[in-house]
């Protein structure tokens, strides 16, 4: 079974603990992958993702604020699934920076008010998801084994979906790129709705999506088996359709495009021709897609089915841990499209265990390349500066990505200095708590309801705020011909482009 940061609060062992969640409530449904403790309070480098971390506090009671906030942000960084901090003697309460920084970055962290044995909650937690993993790695293997001796044997894409109606009851359905049926068990289905049970998976026949498999058990709770499925059947898959339908010239041109696509500035007139022969018409608006697995490829191909969903005329190719795709936006308001585009991607199932980029919208065939370079820039970029989201949409970055490629660093930091010295000179915590409160009230169009409601504070406390900083910066710059300078310096001194030491 698959184990939230919920079920695992909920756990007996943690009972004596008496856990209380100070920050993400509303995350307590991502998973745990494993627990661990330590004390160690740079411990975020050696984390792999998904732990959910137990600490007696003795580190975060003799740190300052710049540190814990910075423990904070690495471990976001990293997506732990939290953080649970036993308080008592050593730390009679969790430090209200460490809770302001968790609950701006989206971390969920938990106090412990009892004493906690953390040896035998992670033996009992872990022990569980272990015998989980065994059950997935045993039952991935039967299901590799049935479909190889079928493959063996010459079947084809109808045989292998007996064989996994066999594994699994339930109905199977196997649909071109188009949607329509290539072979089916049961009732056929089309695409699924969110929330229907329905086991999704694309299949990739050299590293372009040809086909996709729906799973639907008829026992829903038999997961281990159906996500098994999904991760070993569309190997067998490809091969049958390989020999059954070779590569389409349109999947053919498709490759052609994504691989002339990725190269540093390829001819314009190879790059029209190519994109025309996979369908796409200049005029029209396209975002590139970057996506980089971050647990198996089970996600990609994930993400890979939403961008397929949302627009049919989707040109994509998976190769290793990273997905490439150039999607056709699907209306005239290319903005509203495009941030539709992010928000489906965002409310993807598996999308957690993926990173993914959209690059900023361009008009004709010719700003293909720039979309996806500027996509896998932003990735990157996100990476850098610890941003949490699953989802990172190029367009929000468009500042730091300038930024970033400004190459005077000491030319950045005395802009910075000029325009928000009164703020800098309070002292660096302080400083970074109001120029992030001012940077959101400028994102929300000087809305104090909405920013207070994005900074997760009273609107009394960000009234406060904002007559400190207008106070020390001379002026309210929302009414001056200052604002939007104000704005970049707060964008470039939050987007780490500077060298905040130098400030």
């Amino acid at each position: 079974m698959s184990l939230s940061l919920a079920d695992v609060l909920a756990h007996p062992s943690f009972a004596a603990g008496r856990p209380v969640v100070r920050a993400g409530a509303d995350l307590l449904t991502q998973p745990v992958r494993w627990v661990h403790s330590s004390e160690v309070i740079d411990i975020a480098h050696l984390l792999r993702g998904g732990e959910l971390l137990l600490t007696g506090g003795f580190a975060l009671a003799s740190a300052d604020p710049a540190g814990l906030r910075r423990y904070v942000r690495e471990l976001s960084a990293r997506r732990v699934a939290g953080v649970a901090v036993e308080t008592g003697p050593q730390l009679p309460q969790i430090p209200a920076e460490l809770v302001e920084e968790a609950t701006e970055v989206g971390l969920p962290v938990v106090e412990l008010r009892g004493v906690v044995p953390f040896v035998e909650v992670a033996e009992a937690i872990n022990g569980l998801l272990v015998n989980e993993s065994v059950q997935r790695l045993r039952r991935g293997d039967a299901v590799a084994h049935a479909l190889s001796e079928e493959l063996a044997r010459g079947g084809g894409p109808d045989e292998l979906l007996e064989v996994l109606a066999r594994l699994l009851p339930g109905d199977v359905t196997l649909l071109d790129a188009t949607g329509d049926v290539i072979a089916a068990l049961g009732d056929e289905m089309t695409a699924p709705a969110a929330g229907s049970g329905v086991f999704a998976v694309p299949v990739f026949v050299q590293g372009v999506g040809v086909a996709t498999l729906l799973v639907s058990p008829d026992d829903p709770a038999d997961h281990v088996t159906a996500e098994a499925i999904v991760e070993r059947a569309p190997t067998a898959l490809a091969i049958s359709l390989l020999r059954s339908f070779p590569p389409s010239a349109a999947v053919r041109a498709a490759q052609a495009l994504l691989r002339i696509v990725c190269q540093p500035n390829p001819a314009p007139e190879r790059l029209v021709a190519a994109a025309r022969a996979a369908g796409m018409v200049d005029g029209a608006s396209y975002v590139g897609v970057v996506g980089r697995a971050v647990d198996g490829p089970v996600s990609l191909a994930a993400i890979d089915a939403a961008l397929h969903r949302y627009a049919a005329g989707t040109v994509s190719s998976v190769a290793g841990d990273e997905l490439h795709a150039i999607v056709v936006l699907r209306s005239d308001d290319r903005v509203g499209s495009c941030a539709a585009l992010v928000e489906s991607l965002r409310a993807t199932a598996r999308a957690e265990l993926a990173r993914v980029a959209v690059g900023p919208v361009v008009i004709g065939l010719l700003g293909l390349p720039g979309t996806l370079a500027e996509a896998r820039f932003a990735l990157d970029l996100a990476a850098d500066l610890g941003i949490a989201g699953t989802v990172v949409d190029a367009a929000e970055l468009a500042l730091e990505r300038l930024g970033r490629r400004i190459g005077d660093p000491a030319l950045l930091t005395s802009f910075v200095l000029e325009l928000l010295g009164p703020l800098l000179a309070v002292g660096p915590e302080r400083a970074r708590r109001l120029i992030d409160t001012l940077d959101v009230y400028l994102q929300c169009g000087c809305s104090k309801t909405e920013a207070a409601a994005r900074l997760h504070v009273q609107r009394q406390t960000l009234y406060q705020r904002l007559d400190q900083i207008f106070a020390l910066l001379g002026e309210d710059p929302t009414g001056s011909p200052r604002l939007a300078a104000v704005h970049l310096a707060t964008r470039l001194y939050l987007g780490g482009v500077v060298d905040t030491t130098a400030l």
